[in-house]
């Protein structure tokens, strides 16, 4: 009975051994830290809201003026008035580098964390909106600079400025995205007890 107990122990030991990345659980809160930006993208893409924002809080809209990305990108499937045709597509592409770069940021955390609380894991989600927004909006200030066929001061310049208003958004309203994605991980965790006691009560059931 020992030389079983010892083949099965070294059977084992490997799989012990084995990396183990974010749990399934974790999921759903990769699913969450994606979909929460996109939400933020299309509710700035509806004019209704915008035009809301603008009857409250017009300073806000000064930096478009001078061709500076606004806010969020926007996530919707019909161009603006005045806005030509290439910029709609411009917009639904930042708003998926944005969701991508925040649900890679969070996966990041829990493949090097995996046990990280609550706290901690919203301020990866929040870092991961401020990293996907500054790219998103830098994307969008490349594109407004090579329709106005700028020379490279204005590129570089409008580059810094997208990247720098995404980042001021972000630290802003990103914890708003980061929330959501901190709750359901504190939730889909309650089950992780379990799912982890159920393997050892087996292995104790089984004759030696």
């Amino acid at each position: 009975m020992q030389k079983v107990n010892v083949i099965r122990n070294s059977d084992r030991a490997p799989d012990d051994r084995a990396p183990r990345g974010p749990a399934p659980h974790n999921a759903l809160t990769l699913v969450v830290a994606a979909a929460v930006p996109l939400f933020t993208c299309a509710l700035f893409g509806s004019a209704a809201f915008l035009t809301w924002l603008g009857a409250r809080a017009a300073w806000l809209m000064l930096p478009t003026s001078l061709g500076v990305p606004f806010a969020f990108p926007r996530l919707t499937f019909h161009a603006l008035v005045g806005q030509p045709a290439w910029n709609l597509g411009i917009e639904i592409l930042a708003a998926l580098i944005l969701a991508a770069v925040a649900a890679w940021w969070v996966h990041r955390a829990l493949l090097r964390r995996p046990e990280a609380n609550s706290w901690r894991l919203m301020l990866s989600a929040w870092a991961g909106i401020l990293l996907g927004l500054a790219l998103a909006n830098s994307l969008r200030a490349v594109a407004a600079v090579l329709a106005a066929g700028a020379g490279p001061l204005a590129f570089f310049s409008y580059v810094f400025a997208g990247a720098l208003t995404g980042a001021l958004w972000a630290l802003c309203l990103g914890w708003l995205c980061a929330v959501p994605v901190a709750l359901i991980h504190r939730l889909t965790a309650r089950t992780r007890p379990r799912t982890q006691a159920e393997p050892e009560a087996g292995a104790e059931n089984q004759p030696s």
